[in-house]
């Protein structure tokens, strides 16, 4: 019989669904900060036990950032794993690892840059806030980066709507 997802896996359903973000930048070495637009499309995958993310940002008219996530629990490590490439040239040297707090997912990236942390808060069935920190002192003090309110589009009534 072929292994099953378990209930840690299930919460990633909480993101499934596509999803249309309002985001605020903060400045960076970067990227100018300001406002941005966002679509989200994430995906149950692999029988359940992956959360497959494809994010695009826009501003001014134009996409700038092109990314692609990909979200499980590892049960050897009692964590939740991001894997994150974009397109802004920072290949990732680790997963990201973390957990859930009742409604809201916080993950850590470290890289020989900065620690950054993002923070999923779901609202409700059809709102989730998204908040990403660096910290560049090995998590002593954290710098903002983005926030964004993300909401299911329209056409994505149930967030199960994008099981395989």
């Amino acid at each position: 019989m072929a292994p099953q997802p378990g209930a840690e896996h299930l919460r990633l359903q909480a993101l499934a669904g596509l999803w249309t973000g309002e985001e605020v930048l903060s400045d960076t070495p970067w990227m100018e900060g300001g406002p941005a637009a966002s679509h989200v499309d994430n995906r149950i995958a692999l029988g359940g036990f992956l959360l497959e993310q494809d994010y695009r940002q826009e501003r001014d008219g134009r996409e700038t950032v092109q990314a692609k996530g990909l979200f499980t629990y590892d049960s050897d490590r009692n964590e939740y794993r991001l894997f994150w490439f974009d397109n802004l040239g920072f290949p990732p040297a680790d997963p990201a690892g973390g957990s859930w707090e009742g409604d809201t997912l916080t993950v850590l990236r470290r890289s020989p840059r900065a620690i950054a942390r993002h923070t999923f808060a779901i609202r409700n069935a059809h709102e989730y806030e998204l908040a990403i920190e660096n910290s560049w002192d090995g998590g002593a003090s954290w710098m903002p980066v983005m926030t964004g309110l993300y909401r299911r589009r329209p056409e994505d009534p149930h967030p199960l709507s994008l099981k395989e």
